[in-house]
């Protein structure tokens, strides 16, 4: 499983998606999913894989 950053394109709250696919191929980067801010489903952007974005941090 791959853990992946994904963003609320309406409310911009970030969370974790844990699934087993490489998301940037699903959809062009976006994925329309339950958003528990916003109380709806909305897009979300992919920001980054888990280790890929904890190791730009880390620089």
């Amino acid at each position: 499983m791959t853990k992946w950053l994904i963003k609320c394109s309406k409310c911009g709250n970030e969370r974790i998606l844990e699934v087993s696919f490489n998301l940037y191929l699903v959809g062009g980067g976006r994925i329309y999913l339950y958003c528990p801010r916003c109380k709806s489903n909305q897009f979300h952007v992919v920001v980054a894989r888990v280790g890929e974005h904890e190791a730009q941090q880390g620089e």
